[in-house]
């Protein structure tokens, strides 16, 4: 029986290890799935997790409930040495050890991108993982209960002061949607009023989301702009320590809520393989998603895809040649993927991976949201309608579906959750707080 080796359950692993299942005849092969997580998160609704909009657990896919005939491991893969088809996994609990496979897919997906700016790792967050949305939503619920107790001053000005560095997509609906909560919390807190808070976005660039059109781009500064936002262009940050925000533009604010979104680079994981990565520590990948060497020749066995590979972008629309790192192109890339380690098992023809983007969707808060596909853009409330429909039918899962769909309902019906549970990051200390000292 063969033995598949998949690293990483993200978009690209779980999809890939989800096709398996079904494609795989009995006893054909036996697939495992490593990742430190014991589940998949949705990354286009981490904005609205952070915003209160949608429950934390509904946009997390569990592996083992969906991935029955996958053995999954809860640990990580620190090397490969294909050569010898072994690689190393280190466990959330117990040993390290080594495991043999025929074919490996490395799919471990992307972190976070920083650069060395002072106060940055101290004092931001990002928005790559379910923990991070909700302590971004925690901090911001309970600087506007401390603000209200305050009066005004540099420190209430500094828990009422929001900054998000990157303006792509992911950095544009974070920002709007905690600017929409914000404006949704000051109904609850008499004492404060919008002029008190602060949202600060920074972009280096001359514009923001260049995956749409210029138009567009300048629609969702204005829309921003009449929500009581600021966006500072062709602007970066040069530092952020102890939360005070610097800027090259000579601008200087406090801010209690830092949130980084400048970007995404390959997981590091990749370097520590005997496998051929790229300039930009990426999988070299072919368009049958099989590993290259630099000479463009096939690595038997190895398979790479996702936001860790460069794959060849055939409809000529990706950045270099190659496909963007978004989940349009990881979800299509896995099933493909699938298919060919399939097919290649059987001694058949692997195919070629081609998606031409179906356009680009995103949502600004309640009511407010951007579609952009080719020529044709919508703006507004019917494109906050699309971003919903499309992303509440992307979610994986039908039992998922119907959770983020019944949370929506929900929501429209009795308003957000604008409740904190930051207490629950130190939950023994209601218990210590009144529990009988120890005996001498």
């Amino acid at each position: 029986m063969a033995k598949i080796l998949i690293v990483g359950g993200g978009y690209t692993g779980f999809y890939t290890a989800f096709k398996l299942q079904k494609r795989l005849r009995r006893g054909e092969a036996e697939v495992t799935i490593v990742d430190p997580l014991p589940y998949m998160t949705y990354h286009p609704f981490l904005p609205e997790v952070a915003a209160g909009l949608i429950e934390a657990r509904h946009v997390i896919v569990p592996l083992r409930r969906h991935l029955k005939k996958t053995h999954v491991v809860q640990g990580r893969v620190i090397s490969v040495n294909h050569a010898k088809k072994t690689a190393t996994i280190e466990p959330s609990a117990g040993k390290t050890y080594s495991v043999k496979y025929d074919h490996i897919v490395i799919a471990a997906g992307s972190v976070s991108r920083t650069f060395p700016i002072p106060g940055v790792a101290e004092e931001a967050f990002g928005m790559k993982s379910i923990e991070e949305a909700l302590a971004v939503r925690d901090r911001i619920i309970d600087n506007f209960a401390k603000a209200a107790n305050l009066p005004k001053g540099k420190e209430r000005d500094r828990l009422l002061t929001v900054t998000v560095i990157g303006g792509g997509f992911a950095g544009i609906e974070t920002f709007a949607e905690l600017r929409s909560l914000a404006s949704a919390m000051l109904s609850q807190y008499p004492e404060l009023t919008i002029d008190d808070t602060k949202f600060h976005m920074i972009e280096a660039m001359s514009r923001v989301m260049p995956e749409v059109s210029l138009r567009t781009s300048h629609w969702v500064l204005k829309n921003l702009a009449s929500r009581g936002a600021t966006v500072h262009l062709d602007t970066q940050l040069t530092s952020a320590k102890g939360g005070k925000v610097e800027l090259s533009n000579g601008i200087s604010f406090e801010s209690d809520l830092i949130v980084w979104t400048a970007g995404v680079m390959a997981n590091p994981v990749v370097r520590d393989m005997d496998l051929p990565i790229d300039d930009r520590g990426r999988m070299q990948s072919s368009t049958t998603l099989q590993v290259t060497r630099n000479d463009g020749t096939i690595v038997a066995g190895a398979w790479a895809a996702g936001d860790n590979a460069a794959v060849p972008d055939l409809t000529g629309g990706g950045v270099g040649g190659m496909c963007v790192p978004n989940a349009q192109h990881a979800v299509r890339q896995a099933k493909t993927l699938a298919k060919n380690l399939v097919a290649v098992l059987r001694g058949e023809k692997p195919v070629e991976y081609k998606h031409k983007n179906l356009g680009s969707v995103a949502g600004l808060g309640v009511g407010y949201g951007v579609f952009q596909s080719g020529k044709l853009a919508i703006t507004g409330f019917p494109a906050w309608l699309m971003h919903r429909g499309y992303h509440g039918l992307a979610m994986p899962m039908w039992e998922r579906k119907f959770r983020v769909v019944g949370g929506w309902i929900m929501q429209f019906l009795v308003g957000r959750d604008t409740t904190t549970l930051a207490l629950r990051e130190t939950p023994k200390s209601y218990f210590r707080a009144y529990a009988s000292p120890s005996a001498k």
